[in-house]
């Protein structure tokens, strides 16, 4: 059995609680964590049931600390949203959804903007596809916009003519 020879200093270890603090984003924390927890030797199958790491994904994890410390350890992407549409696209993209709706677009029948309906929009003003839904929610938000979840239609309600009937057949008895 090999002996672990990633350890933290105490100043090292002050550092990672204190980018703790600073994470903005969860899967930076658990990241910080993670490398904290594997540095002051606590056992990797602990830390891999706590954080969700595999074994190779701490070693991985210790080595980019190592290398570049805490800043390693925060996300590096840009984001969905801001490497696809420009601030004066997602300008112009929030004053044409307060300004159209799909139906008044050949979109689609429906009178406020869905996530699918949004996409069809991006593609055809922008020329630009988003993958994910969130980003999506991202610029609904962004253009002001409120996400309407549908609400549930219960399929074994009976329908409204349903209804009368047996509402007409209680007041005759």
């Amino acid at each position: 059995m090999r002996t672990r020879t990633f350890k933290l200093t105490e100043p090292e270890v002050a550092a990672l609680k204190q980018a703790e603090q600073q994470a903005k984003r969860p899967d930076e924390l658990r990241r910080m964590q993670a490398v904290r927890l594997f540095g002051t030797g606590m056992d990797k199958h602990q830390i891999m049931e706590i954080t969700g790491f595999s074994e190779r994904n701490l070693q991985r994890l210790a080595s980019c600390f190592r290398q570049d410390g805490v800043a390693a350890l925060f996300e590096r992407r840009r984001g969905g949203n801001n490497t696809r549409l420009s601030r004066e696209q997602r300008a112009d993209l929030a004053e044409r959804l307060q300004q159209y709706r799909p139906v008044d677009l050949p979109i689609s029948q429906a009178v406020y903007w869905t996530v699918s309906d949004l996409k069809v929009a991006v593609v055809r003003w922008y020329r630009v596809v988003y993958q994910s839904p969130y980003s999506c929610y991202t610029l609904m938000h962004q253009s002001r916009l409120s996400l309407q979840r549908p609400t549930t239609l219960y399929r074994s309600r009976p329908s409204a003519e349903a209804v009368a009937e047996f509402e007409a057949t209680l007041q005759k008895k």
